[in-house]
């Protein structure tokens, strides 16, 4: 069975302008089938804006096909989020600790300092070397 993971914005971000980092090769894994990427409708949202804001709107549309094709998508309309998840995270990332705790995810990979204490958030790097693969230095 594949390693089911949260991926937050900033992985795709840095995955897609930064080819050497730790967050690349977790988006080369998911597009590989070997990893089960989920995201949110705000994850989708956020990546699409800043890339839309810094590169055009095409990249934009590409990226946001990279990842719904790659990814399974959480609405977070349809999640129930507790206010202990809001009030650990905040309201913009509650949503991603919703989607991890109502799906049962070992796994939140994000470089927010947001997360910082949820016992499921990994960096990029530290999520690579659980599980096996090699990771470069840096946390993106």
């Amino acid at each position: 069975m594949r390693t089911r993971l949260f991926i937050d914005s900033n992985v795709f971000i840095f995955g897609f302008e930064r080819p050497e980092s730790n967050s690349h090769r977790i988006l080369e894994l998911a597009a590989a089938g070997e990893l089960q990427g989920v995201v949110t409708d705000r994850v989708v949202r956020e990546v699409m804006g800043y890339f839309r804001g810094h590169y055009g709107k095409d990249l934009a549309a590409r990226l946001r096909d990279f990842i719904l094709l790659t990814c399974e998508l959480v609405v977070e309309a349809d999640l129930r989020i507790p206010r202990r998840v809001v009030a650990l995270v905040g309201r913009k990332d509650a949503g991603a600790l919703a989607t991890v705790i109502s799906h049962g995810f070992a796994h939140l990979v994000s470089t927010d300092r947001d997360f910082t204490g949820v016992k499921e958030h990994r960096t990029p790097r530290a999520f690579l070397t659980e599980i096996g693969e090699p990771a470069r230095p840096g946390e993106e």
